[in-house]
């Protein structure tokens, strides 16, 4: 049964390394890929994919509106954007909130805290196979 297990884990730990080597080729070829989220309160965002034009990043924006309200958005945004705090008004001089957007430049890097479910697999595996090696 342990060796079933042990074949499980190293299973998943190769499908791992094999995806995150694509994620290197991908990365070389085409327009930078993102996620996008127009309008998200908290960590809640309904997310799509989307391509960046030429000279523009990742970003996750993050913002604050009435000192209450956690703001976010995710998306492409012009590098000379980055890490600037704009703020989104709605009528003249009524401020919604404030935003910080941080950049990245690698392929959906705007995840914010999501993981990936390849990781997600290999830490179940590893925590079933713990369990299983420390069981008399």
């Amino acid at each position: 049964m342990r060796g079933l297990m042990l074949c499980f884990f190293a299973l998943a730990m190769l499908t791992a390394s094999a995806d995150e080597d694509d994620q290197e080729e991908q990365r070389e070829e085409g327009p930078l890929q993102c996620f996008r989220c127009d309008l998200g309160f908290w960590d809640a965002c309904y997310t799509t994919k989307t391509n960046c034009n030429n000279g523009e990043k990742c970003y996750t924006g993050r913002g604050k509106a009435g000192d209450v309200l956690d703001v976010k958005l995710l998306g492409c945004v012009k590098a000379k954007e980055c890490e600037l705090v704009t703020n989104v008004e709605i009528f003249s001089n009524t401020t919604i909130y404030m935003m910080t957007r941080h950049c990245c430049d690698t392929h959906f890097c705007n995840t914010g805290h999501t993981l990936p479910l390849n990781t997600l697999l290999s830490l179940s595996l590893t925590t079933i196979t713990i369990i299983h090696l420390s069981s008399p």
